[in-house]
């Protein structure tokens, strides 16, 4: 007679993980992730939004895109690697009789790291083309400006905290009345560059 095999549970084999953001941000616990083997865990993506880095609500509409680059003992450490504004909260800003200026570029950080940036300016009225050219000049030149002096993650929370957009917004204002200035979107297309340098300062 053969002999009842009972099955084992998958979830009883694995180990859990807590999810740690980078340094920037303190460090902190994000999240958590289960894994029969670390190894598994390597790139591994976790999307959050971003007042639970800040504490702030009115962060909510950021979304922060992480991806696990490092097991160290039950810890899940993780790296930026992209973040966008959540889409509601685009189509709220977006009014008729305005204009809603996007703008598309790749940005170099001070450590390496090439960026891929969507930038949204806000009008309160119609604006021209030409207008509309010349505010998109201003979002890339000052967003290129920045980056050039900060790091990757330095960045990327300057976007979300910082008073860069209120900057540009201040700037694009000469040309015509603005609303608001956001990053909608921020997708990392290479770090290499940024990890030489954190190599190099470990």
């Amino acid at each position: 007679m053969a002999k009842r095999v009972r099955a084992v549970d998958p979830w009883k084999l694995k180990r859990w993980y807590r999810i740690i953001a980078p340094r920037i941000w303190d460090e902190r616990e994000v999240g958590e992730t289960a894994a029969s083997d670390e190894k598994l865990l390597y790139g591994r993506t976790v999307e959050i939004p971003a007042s639970m880095l800040t504490g702030s609500i009115g962060h909510a509409q950021y979304f922060v895109k992480f991806r696990i680059n490092q097991v160290v003992g039950s810890e899940a450490r993780t790296e930026f690697v992209g973040y966008e504004l959540d889409n509601a909260y685009i189509k709220r800003l977006t009014r008729r009789h305005s204009s809603k200026i996007e703008h598309v570029f790749d940005v170099t950080t001070r450590d390496g790291a090439v960026l891929h940036v969507k930038a949204i300016t806000w009008t309160a009225v119609k604006v021209s083309n030409p207008k509309k050219t010349a505010i998109r000049k201003i979002m890339q030149k000052m967003i290129e400006e920045r980056a050039k002096k900060l790091g990757k993650d330095e960045l990327m929370k300057e976007f979300i905290i910082g008073d860069l957009m209120q900057k540009i917004a201040s700037e694009a204002n000469k040309i015509a009345p603005i609303r608001r200035t956001e990053v909608a979107k921020v997708r990392v297309l290479s770090q290499q560059g940024a990890e030489k340098v954190a190599e190099a300062t470990a």
